[in-house]
């Protein structure tokens, strides 16, 4: 017998909190009055542990991660509210999880305080957890605790760790809450920039789970999901990964979009039967351009071989000199991302092909790229023009790339990326990655260039 006895998705407003927001709680009542059915259900329900998966708190891109200490406490000070609140944890549930996932070979680690607090992360509960239990508190639910804090893992492993999280439980009754909001950017007030993605994309959520067609939310592509500013379909591919197999219906509550941003709630019907598991779509096109395609069989003969590949008699379009960067992402978060602003190999090629190995093997902010992930990156190659002079009146972000340089520092960053939406914001990330002091930005050099990009 399966022993999740209820699932659940909700959003996680702080406003929805007494004392946070109160005059704009009206336009939210739906919500709060959904809400408040989903906890009575579980209460019904009678779980001994409810598990959260938040797509907030410390997180980390490689890794699922579960806080290790006894007591969970968390408040809503930051936003305003005197609420606090104190749960104790499942520590014997979260050992094995993390047991279990070691044996399956993913990423769900037990952390405990003293590493958050050398990295300077609060050991306090995020509001992605905080909310769910702020409304199981009101319906008067007691019992323990598991916080999992979503990772930026690919959409299989994240099904896989919703596998783990259920068979952890044993014979253990345990609720499982996805914590999640859905678009950012449904209107011109919202906290991204407005994209008429944002609407489609929970519209496609919203008749996916009314139906009951689990399949349709795994195959959202994701420059679907980047543009509609979302953070909740990773929650709820984990927990989809939880009911696998397992006979489901589910019902949405409501869903609203106030303040620009999407609030679905839904609650699983868990029935005795099976049903066939889900698959992920193979994700990834063949590599259309000669640009992507070598920069893949560069990286692919370096993990092999250890060494560089040689370059053939270059032809065009690959010939001539030029800057290039080559990016790399596994499903829509980076992975890698590495170029030069001026030539440095004797032809485009040999410039892709550095590029290309040193994304894989040399970007700082990640470990290196393994066999296995390789045929699962998305690879772009961005081919840069002759960097001009500019001054601020001619940035553009969505169209032209900027280069930022004072007293021998400069960088770098390349056109059209998601949330970099101003020509201040554009300015403010170039002047961090240089390592020039923003109130020096006035003095600053700028040049801007264009891409020409290749899939």
């Amino acid at each position: 017998m399966c022993p999740i006895v209820f699932a659940g998705f909700a959003p996680h407003p702080p406003l929805l909190i007494e004392g946070v927001g109160d005059e704009l709680k009206p336009e939210a009542a739906q919500t709060d009055q959904a809400y408040r059915q989903l906890a009575a259900r579980l209460v019904e329900a009678n779980p001994d542990t409810v598990i959260i998966v938040t797509p907030h708190g410390p997180v980390f891109s490689d890794a699922y991660t579960i806080p290790g200490w006894d007591s969970l406490k968390g408040d809503f000070t930051p936003f305003g509210s005197p609420v606090s609140m104190t749960w104790e944890a499942d520590a014997e549930y979260s050992q094995r999880a993390e047991a279990l996932a070691a044996a399956r070979g993913l990423p769900l680690l037990v952390i405990n305080s003293r590493q958050l607090a050398s990295h300077r992360y609060s050991t306090g509960l995020d509001h992605g957890t905080m909310v769910p239990l702020w409304y199981l508190r009101e319906a008067g639910w007691q019992g323990k605790v598991v916080c999992i804090r979503m990772g930026g893992l690919p959409p299989g492993q994240c099904y896989e760790i919703g596998k783990v999280l259920r068979d952890a439980a044993e014979d253990q009754k345990t609720a499982l809450i996805a914590s999640g909001d859905l678009s950012h950017c449904l209107s011109e007030d919202g906290p991204s920039p407005y994209n008429p993605a944002g609407a489609e994309f929970d519209q496609t959520i919203a008749a996916a789970l009314e139906k009951g067609d689990y399949q349709a939310v795994l195959a959202i592509p994701p420059e679907f999901r980047q543009r509609a500013a979302e953070c909740g379909w990773r929650p709820l591919v984990t927990l989809l990964g939880a009911l696998d197999g397992r006979e489901s219906t589910s019902q949405v509550l409501n869903y609203q979009g106030p303040f620009g941003v999407g609030y679905l709630i839904a609650v699983f019907a868990l029935g005795a039967g099976d049903r066939p598991g889900l698959t992920f779509p193979q994700a990834l096109p063949a590599d259309a351009s000669v640009h992507v395609q070598l920069a893949r069989k560069a990286i692919r003969h370096y993990l092999l071989k250890g060494r560089a590949m040689d370059l053939p008699a270059p032809q065009p379009p690959l010939d001539s000199p030029a800057a290039a960067f080559v990016s790399l992402k596994l499903d829509d978060q980076l992975r890698g991302c590495m170029g030069t602003i001026e030539p440095e190999q004797d032809n485009l090629g040999a410039e892709i092909i550095a590029n290309a190995i040193a994304a894989a093997t040399g970007d700082p902010r990640f470990e290196p790229v393994t066999p296995a992930e390789l045929e699962q990156l998305a690879i772009s190659v961005d081919v840069l023009s002759e960097p001009v002079p500019a001054d601020y009146s001619q940035l553009n972000p969505a169209k032209l790339g900027l280069v930022a340089q004072w007293r021998g520092r400069r960088g770098l960053l390349l056109p059209d990326l998601p949330g970099v939406d101003t020509p201040q914001e554009q300015l403010e990330i170039v002047c961090s990655k240089a390592g020039i002091p923003w109130e020096k930005a006035r003095e600053a050099k700028l040049f801007t260039f264009t891409v020409e990009r290749f899939n």
